[in-house]
């Protein structure tokens, strides 16, 4: 199986999540979930990077599909979101579009309305998530303290951390807080302190009122 690949990026097809990696001489197309849409825009055409792979064929799709992530933890977790029934891989590729740690913390608080802002997740099949994942999660929840990799947008961990937790104070509850907080240091690298990003999504929301 191929676990990972290191090369240089070829074609990006954003609309089709399809990335086109050169490794050796031999071009790879690799399906990245929408979550690492953003990573992978940082990265020119002739830039080296490296993803972690997951390998996928079945008597139904014998040609092997490869889906790649920017840091382990993903693929663990897209590993263990593929084993509840009903989600396939190029289902759950395309479900993913929040980070997965936003997604394990959602699951481990068992937050099955949060769970069906997912393409393709309803009701029953949220729930089932909860039952089959809850308690399995818990380093994919700790993701985003763990650092982001090159050409991600993002805040140190505990600027990120500490600002959710001034939000919860002011009466935001946790979920909206990381929601808001990822929002604005995604493309933000200027919002480096606990201040700046509170003073960012306060004055944005002062605008969008």
């Amino acid at each position: 199986m191929i676990v990972a690949l290191r090369g240089r990026l070829v074609h990006w097809d954003a609309d089709r999540g399809a990335l086109w990696l050169e490794v050796a001489g031999v071009t790879y197309e690799l399906a990245l979930p929408p979550f690492a849409a953003e990573w992978v825009a940082a990265y020119a055409p002739g830039d080296e990077l490296a993803l972690f792979t997951y390998q996928h064929a079945s008597e139904r799709q014998p040609v092997p599909l490869l889906f790649g992530f920017p840091r382990l933890g993903e693929r663990e977790f897209f590993r263990k979101f593929i084993e509840v029934p009903t989600i396939g891989p190029a289902k759950a590729v395309r479900a993913l579009t929040r980070p997965v740690s936003e997604v394990a913390r959602w699951v481990e608080s068992e937050d099955t309305r949060a769970l069906q802002q997912l393409p393709g997740i309803g009701e029953r099949l949220a729930q089932t998530i909860v039952a089959r994942l809850r308690g399995r999660l818990l380093d994919e929840t700790r993701l985003v303290d763990e650092g982001v990799p090159p050409g991600a947008a993002g805040s140190p961990p505990d600027v990120r951390v500490d600002a959710v937790e001034a939000l919860v104070a002011l009466q935001y509850n946790r979920r909206e807080a990381e929601q808001v907080v990822n929002e604005a240091v995604r493309g933000n690298p200027a919002l480096d302190t606990v201040e700046s990003v509170l003073r960012f999504v306060l004055e944005r929301q002062v605008r969008a009122g």
